[in-house]
């Protein structure tokens, strides 16, 4: 009996030992799937924008639904996600609490622009960011004014005026962390936008809108066209224009997926291997020298000299590393590298560095934050949307993380 009872005891602990090393690894060895959450802007009793003969409403419902097709059709690891799904209301502060409930991996608003002037067209995909330039900030009101037809919208969105200019002060160093990839995908967007698509190209742009700023995980607000635009609205009513617009989001969803599951593979950190390439008044674009990484920032004390319309510059710089944490303006990125002397740069010197297939151009460098908030202020003159980025030993970090380092030391 006891002999029996011991292997029936000893057969029930292997048994629980071996489940649970297979449950174990079953629990452990698929991937997290790629979750992806589609916005549909606008819904319900909110049209959006007024064309002559659509509303901005079923132009975005159908090209998200599209788009989700096709990315469930040939993407087994990704998990799609619809904030809406039919012709109903879902407010934002809803659509960015769906992004965060559901963990998601990359959020895409899809909306449709409009304009006074029927003459504007083009495509445009928006980032988070500031937006001093009169046009993203008339885009971002616009598309925050939805919250307006919500009931308490002020308690709701914490005394936030959408039409209030005044509002818009508490996102003047807001720093997002998502920047960068956001960034990426915004561009890649824009590539598929004007390469495939033949669209008339509005650049990637950054403004300040609520539910990108509430959503936890790259984000970006594609403006699909303008429906005050005959030709435009034209396009975007029919069936081949929306199966267009939603295979260019798709592709480059699919560009963007693979491009971070490379990084993931090999395990580096998109910070860990930035090359930074510094250009002088005398060398052209062939004669870019390349930098030291990241590893081995540059303490450089630049100065703004304003004139008219030119920015000139006078830089002191040494080769050390003294400086723990650096601070850097970052007002201009691109998908391809910009010639020094490039209109583009008004003035500025085309020092940048290239993360995740992105051209970024900085100017400054200095561990002093109230230096830097000057020279955010002097850049911004010229670039609106320029904004603060830093570095703790070289390695890219938020602004909120380096200023609560140097408060430690």
């Amino acid at each position: 009996m006891k002999i029996s009872s011991f292997f029936s005891s000893a057969f029930v602990v292997l048994f629980m030992l071996f489940s649970a090393h297979l449950y174990a690894e079953q629990s452990t060895a698929p991937d997290k799937p790629f979750v992806v959450v589609i916005d549909a802007g606008h819904g319900g009793h909110d049209p959006g924008a007024m064309g002559a003969r659509g509303q901005e409403k079923d132009i975005n419902l159908a090209i998200s639904l599209e788009l989700g097709k096709k990315i469930e059709a040939t993407c087994p690891d990704v998990k799609v996600y619809y904030t809406r799904k039919t012709d109903v209301f879902v407010t934002l502060q809803g659509r960015a609490d769906f992004v965060n409930k559901h963990k998601a991996d990359l959020f895409i608003c899809v909306h449709t622009n409009s304009a006074k002037s029927a003459s504007a067209h083009g495509v445009e995909t928006f980032t988070l960011g500031l937006n001093k330039s009169q046009s993203n900030l008339d885009v971002a009101m616009r598309e925050n004014s939805v919250m307006l037809l919500e009931n308490d919208y002020k308690t709701k969105y914490q005394g936030f005026n959408p039409n209030s200019v005044e509002s818009y002060i508490m996102f003047e160093f807001m720093q997002d962390q998502y920047v960068d990839k956001s960034v990426q995908f915004a561009s890649m967007v824009q590539r598929q936008f004007v390469d495939k698509a033949k669209r008339n190209d509005r650049g990637v742009r950054q403004a300040a809108f609520w539910v990108l700023h509430k959503s936890a995980c790259p984000s970006v607000l594609i403006e699909v066209g303008f429906i005050t635009n005959a030709e435009e609205e034209k396009f975007l009513l029919s069936q081949s224009g929306r199966e267009t617009m939603a295979n260019a989001i798709y592709n480059a969803f699919v560009d963007y997926k693979r491009s971070i599951q490379r990084k993931s593979v090999k395990g580096q950190d998109a910070g860990d291997k930035i090359k930074e390439l510094d250009e002088t008044s005398q060398n052209d674009e062939a004669k870019h020298q390349e930098a030291k990484q990241l590893g081995e920032e540059e303490n450089v004390t630049t100065t703004l000299q304003q004139t008219g319309d030119s920015v000139s510059t006078t830089s002191s710089v040494s080769q050390t590393v003294e400086a723990e944490v650096v601070y850097k303006i970052q007002y201009k990125s691109s998908p391809t590298p910009i010639k020094s002397g490039s209109p583009e740069l008004k003035g500025l010197p085309a020092t940048y560095f290239k993360e995740n297939g992105v051209y970024k151009y900085t100017y400054g460098a200095t561990d002093d934050w109230n230096e830097i908030v000057r020279l955010n202020k002097e850049v911004r003159a010229k670039f609106a949307d320029a904004f603060t980025i830093a570095f703790i030993k070289g390695k890219k970090v938020t602004v909120a993380e380096a200023r609560e380092y140097q408060k430690k030391k």
